[in-house]
């Protein structure tokens, strides 16, 4: 119930600067509650994290699964399309935070959706991984000349397990080919939240520590929701109120 320690005028130049960065992605402004089970049902993810009403709802702590509602809402409609949405959104969650600097109970993202048919050689999945990581960094090089963002040295972590077996190195070979001056790191994918591809994406700071602040992954709920399992799901977020948290020269 705190006030986040953004100032507000920042959080609403940081939330200009992301949906300019996302000019491809349709925006959504989403509600503030989603329907209850949303993220403990679509996602496994724990119930006693979210706050829950005593409506049928819950305040929303995870908009991945609801840009995912929506996504499924409009391929039930036209199966053959290719959505593609964004949002900007404070999310509430209900545990601890840890020690992680920056991070509090509510925060501010802005998240990427796209959803559609698949492709053969997992060609939906990474030509969405590589679109939605230049939207990322379009955000940070505009952060660094219009707040002064201080970064460097940008790295992408491909992790992924037997699930996808091979789209680990077709997105390698195409982040290699998008960003020539990302550092491409593979790691196992050790959480079953993803389906089979996870890729984190982050900047060295001023004092040279790695700060993976972007989030990505392939998910399976559009398949389940619309019940066509050709459906894919890429999703992924970024954190807006670390960036000047984190990465502020001032």
């Amino acid at each position: 119930m705190r006030p986040s320690p953004i100032d507000l005028r920042t959080s609403v130049a940081y939330d200009v600067l992301a949906l300019e960065a996302a000019g491809g992605y349709e925006a959504v402004l989403l509600s503030p509650v989603a329907p209850l089970g949303v993220s403990s049902v679509l996602a496994p993810g724990s119930q006693d994290r979210i706050l829950s009403t005593i409506r049928g709802s819950e305040v929303v702590s995870d908009a991945t699964n609801v840009l995912a509602l929506e996504c499924a809402t409009r391929l039930r409609r036209i199966p053959t399309a290719h959505v593609r949405l964004c949002t900007v959104h404070q999310l509430l969650r209900m545990q601890p935070t840890g020690d992680g600097a920056g991070h509090t109970k509510h925060f501010r993202l802005l998240m990427l959706a796209e959803a559609g048919a698949g492709l053969p050689e997992d060609g939906f999945e990474v030509d969405a991984v590589v679109a939605q990581l230049r939207v990322y960094r379009r955000l940070l090089e505009s952060a660094a000349h219009a707040h002064g963002l201080a970064w460097e040295r940008p790295v992408a972590v491909v992790r992924f397990d037997d699930a996808l077996p091979a789209i680990g190195p077709r997105v390698r070979t195409a982040l290699e080919r998008a960003f020539a001056d990302v550092e491409i790191r593979e790691e196992p994918l050790a959480s079953g939240y993803y389906r089979g591809l996870r890729v984190g994406y982050g900047v060295h700071d001023r004092a040279g520590e790695l700060r993976e602040i972007v989030d990505l992954g392939v998910f399976d709920w559009v398949a389940q929701l619309t019940s066509n399992r050709r459906h894919r799901y890429v999703a992924s977020a970024i954190g807006l109120q670390l960036m000047p948290l984190l990465l502020s020269e001032r």
